[in-house]
Formats: structure tokens, C-alpha cells, sequence
């Protein structure tokens, strides 16, 4: 048998590999300062990881509810950096068809497993109301550019 034979059957990280899911993950963390990144009534962030997620947690750490998404639910463009604000529309499919998780405030927190390369929050408390957040993911060494886009029933229908 040839060497290069044996070659053709080398595995890699992949969307569907499932020893990319099984070792733990590389840690990723971030969060609001409380005075510069908290969300603002009707603002969005979208957060961009490096590699794909294996499991994710977010933490409200302030005294409202977020909204944790996978689509931006705007139809404002949000800012491709990690941690920049956008104005939302309350009135769009993410948000009219209830296709966010509400995550409860006052340390209320929300863990899933999860392949992604993004998400967003947002806060729809009424008034001049902001809140703060931390995120910690569990990143697979998966390129962001093997995941596909989420959209469709359940994320933005």
C-alpha cells in the first residue's frame, strides 16, 4: 500500500466532526463594563466569534432583560466589531415573531450547546433603561467560514 493512499483518509475539524464537539473547547470570554458597553433600550450588539461555538452562556448582569439571538432582527446594519452598538426595529421578523431567547435579569442566565459564529443581543426594556451582559463560549477549532448562515423557520421566520 502507498503512502499517498493512507493520506486520502485523514480527518479534520469539521461542522460535522464529531471529535471537533467531544474535546473540550477553547475558552472565550467578554462582557459590559457598566459604563461605556452596557445596552442601551432598543440597541443591539452582535458578537463574533474567532472559531465555531460548542456551547455558549450569557449572563444579564444588569436589572433588565436581554434578548439573546441569532439574526440581527434590525434593519439597521449593526457593526461588524465585537461589542459595537447598532440601533434595532422593533418591529422586524426576529423580533415580532419572537425568535429570541429572553434572558431574565439580575444575574438570570442562559446555557446552550450550540454551533455558531455569531449572535446578538439586544434590550427592549422601554425608556433610557440599559443592562450589562457577560458571555463565555466554548470555541471548537472549526473556521468560521465552514458554518453556514442561520436563518430560516425558527431564527428569522
Amino acid at each position: 500500500m502507498s503512502l499517498t493512499n493512507q493520506v486520502a483518509n485523514v480527518y479534520g475539524a469539521g461542522l460535522r466532526n464529531v471529535g471537533s464537539y467531544q474535546v473540550s473547547g477553547t475558552p472565550w470570554v467578554t462582557g459590559s463594563n457598566g459604563s461605556t458597553t452596557y445596552l442601551t433600550n432598543g440597541s443591539i450588539v452582535r458578537f463574533q466569534f474567532p472559531f465555531i461555538t460548542k456551547s455558549l452562556t450569557v449572563i444579564n448582569t444588569g436589572a433588565y432583560d436581554l434578548r439573546l439571538h441569532f439574526q440581527s432582527g434590525s434593519l439597521t446594519t449593526v457593526n461588524a466589531n465585537d461589542g459595537d452598538l447598532g440601533t434595532g426595529n422593533g418591529s422586524s421578523d426576529v423580533m415580532s415573531g419572537h425568535h429570541y431567547i429572553t434572558v431574565p435579569a439580575n444575574r438570570g442566565s442562559v446555557t446552550m450547546d450550540v454551533k455558531c459564529k455569531e449572535i446578538y443581543l439586544s434590550n427592549h426594556s422601554g425608556g433610557t433603561n440599559h443592562t450589562g451582559y457577560e458571555i463565555f463560549a466554548e470555541l471548537t477549532q472549526i473556521g468560521t467560514t465552514r458554518m453556514y448562515e442561520l436563518t430560516g423557520s425558527g431564527i428569522t421566520e
